[in-house]
C-alpha cells in the first residue's frame, strides 16, 4: 500500500497495517496524536486527521465501516493524492 510507505515517519497510521480492516471509531481511538476533522456527505462519513506533516482522509459508511481513503498529502514532501474515481 502506497500509504504505509511514506507514513512510517509522519503518524501512528504507519503502525497500522491494512486500514480496511478498521471501523472509524477503531481509528479514532488508534489515532491519537493528530487533529480530527468529520464532515458528511449523503450516506459517508469523511474524516479528516492532520498534523503538521500529513493530513489523510478517509471515507467511511454512516455506520463506521472503511470505505476507502478518499486522499493523502503529505506535506513536507509537496505529495498529495487523490483517490477519488473518475468517470
Amino acid at each position: 500500500m502506497v500509504l504505509n510507505k511514506f507514513l512510517s515517519e509522519f503518524s501512528g497510521f504507519s503502525k497500522l497495517d491494512d486500514l480496511s480492516r478498521y471501523t472509524c471509531d477503531e481509528l479514532m481511538d488508534l489515532i491519537q496524536n493528530m487533529e480530527v476533522k468529520v464532515s458528511y456527505e449523503d450516506v459517508y462519513k469523511y474524516v479528516t486527521w492532520e498534523n503538521n506533516q500529513l493530513a489523510i482522509t478517509i471515507c467511511f459508511g454512516l455506520s463506521g465501516e472503511f470505505k476507502h481513503i478518499d486522499r493523502e498529502v503529505w506535506k513536507d514532501l509537496n505529495v498529495d493524492i487523490s483517490h477519488t474515481e473518475e468517470d
